[in-house]
């Protein structure tokens, strides 16, 4: 993926979607993190047929509509998709595969009303590594939530597609920029197992856990390169603590309560009673 095809715009408004009613945010590029869950946390896909009708929908509506998937996962409770579309045509192919899979759990589980958890919620993605990044992300939610041990182990993803370089669900042209980005599947794997400090949409209990992930991350490269012994030494100068409370607040961008909380859990895992 050429770099001209990632040129960073300003951000003038929250990225992503928190408010039903907040007008979703154009990206530079078109391409955009997607995330739906099912109401009041439903397992909506704990089922592997649940998992292959909506994997069947997503292909089925794709033929119809000028898009690029560049990767998913379907969790239980939520999917991910990293795509590329027009952001109206986003909201009128999502809104058709939504209601096609409601309608047969629905039908499924003798049951009326709501599926889906509100709107899908979405972010821009307008860098290179950042649409990297977020799929790394997307492959690693099965490994994160401790389903599987390696990301390849799980089939409701896109991984597979990228090993096998077949296309069923993600668009060629994606097998084509990771073909130019690495030099084989085995670098490809390696990407996936490194430390990750940027922070996406997810369900609110999986966000939590990224950002005691991303913390550990920034405490750790910290600690390497002042040349520590280890990053426990930085939780037990106060100077360095403090030091490392402004970094993870500026990179992390939160508030100054919520980067107290995020320090107690960095600490609770650092430091062993």
């Amino acid at each position: 993926m050429s770099q001209t095809e990632f040129c960073p715009v300003p951000n003038h408004g929250k990225r992503g979607e928190t408010m039903p009613r907040t007008a979703r945010r154009r990206s530079a590029t078109d391409i955009y993190h997607v995330i739906a869950r099912g109401i009041n946390k439903e397992p909506i896909f704990k089922q592997k047929r649940e998992k292959n009708n909506f994997i069947r929908l997503l292909t089925k509506h794709l033929k119809d509509h000028d898009i690029e998937i560049y990767a998913y996962v379907i969790m239980s409770t939520h999917f991910h998709i990293l795509i590329r579309v027009d952001l109206k045509l986003l909201s009128s192919y999502l809104a058709i595969v939504l209601a096609e899979f409601a309608e047969y759990y629905n039908y499924k589980h003798s049951r009326n009303g709501h599926v889906f958890q509100d709107r899908f919620k979405s972010e821009c993605v307008e860098t290179e590594q950042y649409f990297w990044n977020c799929m790394r992300y997307i492959h690693m939610n099965p490994v994160n939530a401790n389903l599987v041990k390696y990301p390849l182990n799980y089939i409701y993803s896109s991984l597979k597609e990228y090993e096998t370089e077949k296309s069923r669900i993600i668009h060629p042209k994606a097998i084509k920029i990771y073909k130019e980005k690495f030099s084989d599947f085995e670098e490809y794997l390696d990407f996936h197992n490194k430390g990750q400090k940027q922070v996406f949409i997810d369900i609110p209990e999986d966000v939590e856990i990224q950002l005691v992930k991303a913390a550990l991350t920034i405490l750790k490269q910290e600690a390497h390169l002042r040349g520590l012994e280890g990053p426990y030494e930085i939780i037990e100068d106060m100077k360095m603590r403090e030091q490392y409370k402004d970094q993870i607040q500026k990179e992390l961008k939160l508030t100054k309560a919520k980067t107290e909380r995020l320090y107690r859990n960095v600490k609770s895992c650092i430091i062993k009673k």
